[in-house]
């Protein structure tokens, strides 16, 4: 928990109910332990994908497909969600789930580590979102950086984890590695001039990365 717990609850009170086939994916994942965003994030990105006018999004870390369809929902029929993920199981799984509601037909997806399909990626994406193994979040973010339009925008998850990356700790959740990772990543992402960067303590921290343009 990022936020004191009076503030987490009150927030968690304003969430809408999740349709049936959502509410089956939150289950799975949290009786399997497969890491999903957030009911939280998975809205903000529909939100961002909708305000964005996006038509091709790049996700990079599909797991069973809970943020690609809160994505495929917002998009218009023409548009794509382009996901990537490097385990079979869980991308037999998500192809499952996106197969029962009519947007996951807009969702494309790509088995193999990121680092080397998303190189032969041609397309040039609106927005980017990415959530899979921390180590690998750096080349994830070069890589995506490469691919995004102009004014497109790179989402990116977990980059507070639980209150850890402030305290510069890992835990048994959370390994020091990946802690590491995130803050040298947020220092980077902070102080490069040629980005705009605002880190949100939502979920468990989300990064919105732009280009600056001005």
């Amino acid at each position: 928990m990022i936020l004191d717990k009076a503030t987490h609850d009150y927030l968690h009170t304003l969430q809408r109910p999740s349709d049936p086939l959502l509410a089956e994916m939150e289950a799975y994942a949290a009786a399997n332990g497969v890491p999903i965003a957030p009911r939280e994030t998975a809205a903000l990105l529909a939100m961002l994908a909708r305000a964005a006018a996006a038509r091709l999004v790049l996700e990079i870390g599909l797991a069973i497909g809970y943020s690609a369809l809160h994505v495929a929902r917002a998009l218009p029929d023409y548009g794509k969600v382009v996901s990537l993920e490097r385990d079979m199981h869980m991308a037999a799984l998500a192809r499952l789930y996106l197969a029962r509601d009519p947007a996951g037909a807009k969702v494309e997806v790509l088995l193999g580590d990121a680092h080397d399909t998303l190189p032969g990626l041609r397309e040039t994406f609106d927005m980017v979102f990415i959530d899979a193994d921390k180590v690998g979040y750096p080349g994830y973010f070069d890589l995506a950086l490469d691919r995004l339009r102009k004014t497109g925008l790179i989402v990116i998850d977990n980059l507070l984890m639980n209150g850890r990356v402030a305290t510069g700790s890992g835990d048994d959740h959370w390994a020091q590695s990946s802690v590491e990772v995130a803050l040298a990543l947020n220092r980077r992402l902070a102080s490069d001039p040629a980005l705009d960067y605002v880190l949100l303590p939502l979920g468990d921290g989300v990064g919105l990365v732009q280009r600056r343009t001005a």
